[in-house]
């Protein structure tokens, strides 16, 4: 016998990109995606783009901060598609935390999106990346306790902030207690885009 009454069940994925200045898209969406519409922007990296990777103690706030900067600035050069940016914590007590909310707060205020959790850097994640930027002593350190297994450039990022300025960026978590967040966070702010764009300048000599 045959049933022609077939029951309909919605789609189990929507065929509508979300709308929000996130960067994550679901593999099965982006399948549906109209070329022709711009996508995020790190969507139009090639196969073979490098891989910048910021390290920070925790991965909650400055590391994920420098991403979007670098991103922003990559996004606005000729070296659009040419790199990819990402960020990782390298103490795995910090795995999977929420990043800072009053960073998040912070960030939002100035048009950068800080979404999701921080990261534990694996060793995948080092052996991948093309240059390794540690933010604080204790990424440093990690690069080189990891050195074998690191197959790209390691580069401080004090090295990219002028002559004189301290090699690590302040721990936000660590200030006075009479200095409010925002403060700090202008700070960190200021220091990453500075080195951020002499990183700019300076990766195609190095990768």
């Amino acid at each position: 016998m045959t049933i022609n009454n077939k029951t309909k069940f919605p789609p189990l994925f929507s065929n509508n990109l979300p709308t929000h200045k996130g960067y994550f898209v679901n593999p099965v969406e982006l399948k549906q995606v109209d070329r022709s519409v711009p996508s995020p922007v790190h969507r139009y990296q090639s196969g073979d783009a490098c891989t910048v990777l910021f390290l920070s103690k925790r991965g909650m706030s400055r590391s994920p901060l420098a991403r979007e900067v670098l991103r922003e600035k990559i996004s606005q050069s000729p070296f659009f598609g040419k790199y990819r940016v990402s960020s990782r914590g390298v103490t795995k007590a910090y795995d999977q935390c929420p990043i800072d909310g009053n960073l998040r707060t912070f960030a939002d205020k100035i048009g950068y999106v800080l979404q999701g959790y921080s990261r534990f850097s694996t060793l995948p994640d080092t052996a991948q990346a093309n240059l390794i930027i540690p933010l604080d002593h204790e990424s440093d350190d990690f690069t080189k306790v990891h050195r074998n297994s690191i197959r790209g450039i390691v580069k401080p990022f004090g090295v990219f902030l002028p002559a004189g300025s301290s090699p690590y960026l302040e721990d936000p978590y660590n200030r006075d207690e009479d200095l409010e967040p925002e403060e700090i966070y202008n700070e960190i702010l200021c220091s990453i885009r500075l080195g951020c764009s002499k990183i700019l300048q300076a990766i195609p000599s190095m990768i």
